[in-house]
């Protein structure tokens, strides 16, 4: 054994059980919990989070939540404005559901103590976002996802029916064979679960389970996203059986700060909605008039993040400058105080100063096929939230829809989940706990750890905004390659939360690139470049 080997105790754990196993702590995993409690006071739920409850894109988010309220606005306007932004590829019933319910997921916060901004909750002070026909966003100045997730927490904390556990990682779920010859059928009753501190791997089984898990911005190497999303939720869905759908449309946001300090803090879609202009650093020339001179910084997230790819690549800059300065500054300090001060600790001023912004990964609009209730293809199973695929965002995500659908769903999810509730699990005895050799090998780890560095440039090259079937196959290949070395290393030593998020990317790329391979032409976020022209198709139900 060389010297950068050693061995360790066994990463052998307990064993927990529970009624309800909640992984992800966003706006879907929170209400879930709230919602869930709320409809079954007796049971016994488990929070996991693999960092801090704070660590989730819901908490980043700042431009707020759609919903219908002004009379004159309606629920159509806002199902033609989500169809529109979702390139055709939106299924009807999601739009539907979650745009009517809209209203019921505003109230669902306000009862749990959000306050949005407006003289009361009957006059809220509404703003319009790109992709928008109507002023329609709820929020909380420019921080509206830190002050949802903050009241949200607050109330899981005070509830007794909820057991947190913060800094475990999810590994995989754990798979019960309830079907027969022929066809085959698991159910999910649990996960194991790596405590981070002790790296003990426990078994976590529970009647039911449901994926919060978020998105998986890591992939790429500019992203909004926190460290933390990897895509566990759907690598393990994916790894147990249940199908996945619309991999490949990846929304980019337009203005992410560009800054060595600072590099995955987002400018928000308001910004814009308040009348910044975007332009080249060489020419300050407003370039959008040449490609949607109607809409120019209020079109949608896809179109804005293509120009600005296209730009920066032509012009062979770093970034372009968004620029608000022309406002007044007491407008930007009752607006923006948030991105005030994190721009001026920087050095700038946006009252004066443009500010420096690329595109970036924001938004994953595909994932673990559902219905709006988060069922999934596996019994006990459930996904919520961006973790889920519902169809809702189509082909490109309308801003600020995702925290309305994370609510929608987990409101959802909270009644099929009681069903479950009442099933008894088959004879968990048979469960069997990790088993690892445990051995863990320093050098090699640093070695197989430095595939983030290459997986996120290359996908950010071959699979970004501008895609290509060359590329894509050439990226395929390198893929294939790197997941190779990592599946090998997963099964020859100790389980770490790097490795687990490693593993967990590399196939969240795959998936991302396969579907780009299969969807030949253009459509919302995913763009094609060697076949521009989207083919229509029939809007269509994603699951019965």
């Amino acid at each position: 054994m060389t010297n950068s080997m050693i061995n360790t105790d066994t990463q052998t754990g307990k064993k927990f059980q529970f009624d309800v196993i909640v992984i992800g702590s966003g706006i879907a995993g929170l209400s879930y919990c709230l919602e869930c409690v709320r409809l079954n006071p007796t049971v016994k739920l488990a929070l996991i989070c693999k960092n801090n409850l704070t660590k989730s894109n819901s908490y980043y988010a700042q431009g707020g939540i759609a919903a219908v309220k002004d009379e004159n606005d309606s629920f159509a306007e806002h199902q033609k404005d989500t169809l529109r932004a979702g390139d055709g590829q939106c299924n009807l019933d999601a739009v539907n559901e979650v745009i009517n319910h809209g209203p019921k997921a505003i109230k669902f916060l306000q009862k749990h103590g959000i306050l949005f901004d407006g003289d009361s909750a009957n006059n809220p002070d509404l703003v319009k976002e790109g992709g928008h026909s109507k002023s329609r966003i709820f929020h909380v100045g420019d921080h509206s996802g830190k002050t949802i997730i903050d009241g949200l927490i607050e109330k899981v904390r005070q509830n007794k029916s909820i057991k947190i556990f913060t800094e475990f990682t999810a590994i995989n779920l754990i798979e019960h064979n309830i079907g027969h010859f022929p066809k085959q059928l698991n159910e999910i009753i649990g996960l194991y679960i790596l405590e981070n501190k002790t790296k003990k791997i426990h078994s976590f089984i529970a009647k039911c389970i449901v994926l919060a898990t978020g998105g998986a911005g890591k992939v790429y190497r500019y992203t909004s996203n926190p460290d933390s999303a990897t895509g566990d939720g759907i690598a393990m869905a994916y790894r147990a059986g249940a199908r996945v759908q619309g991999m490949e449309f990846y929304q980019f946001h337009p203005t992410l700060l560009y800054h060595p300090q600072k590099n995955n803090f987002l400018i928000s879609e308001v910004v814009r909605g308040k009348g910044a202009h975007l332009y080249l650093p060489h020419t300050k020339e407003r370039f959008l008039k040449q490609y949607v001179p109607k809409h120019m910084e209020l079109a949608t997230r896809d179109i804005i993040a293509r120009a600005l790819f296209t730009e920066i690549e032509k012009a062979q800059e770093n970034f372009v400058w968004l620029d608000i300065s022309h406002q007044p500054k007491e407008l930007l300090l009752k607006h923006f105080p948030m991105i005030y001060h994190e721009l001026s600790t920087l050095g700038i001023d946006m009252a004066k100063d443009p500010i420096p912004v690329v595109p970036g990964a924001h938004y994953l609009c595909g994932g673990i096929l559902t219905n709006t209730a988060g069922e999934t293809d596996l019994p006990r199973l459930f996904a919520i939230g961006e973790t889920a695929f519902t169809g809702l965002h189509g082909a490109n995500r309308l801003a600020s829809n995702s925290l309305l659908e994370g609510v929608v769903m987990a409101l959802n999810a909270a009644k099929k989940t009681k069903q479950w509730l009442n099933k008894p699990l088959a004879d968990t005895r048979t469960i069997k706990p990790w088993c690892s050799e445990s051995i863990i090998d320093y050098r090699r780890a640093s070695q197989i750890n430095a595939h983030w560095r290459g997986l996120r440039g290359e996908m950010t090259s071959y699979a970004g905004i501008v895609r290509t079937e060359d590329g894509l196959k050439d990226l395929l290949q390198l893929i294939h390659t790197r997941r190779t070395m990592i599946e090998d290393y997963y099964w020859k030593y100790s389980i770490t939360q790097d490795l687990i998020e490693l593993r967990n990317i590399s196939l969240i790329a795959e998936l991302i690139v396969k579907s780009a391979l299969l969807r030949q032409e253009s459509a919302g976020c995913h763009y094609r470049e060697d076949s521009p022209q989207q083919k229509m198709y029939l809007l269509k139900k994603v699951i019965a």
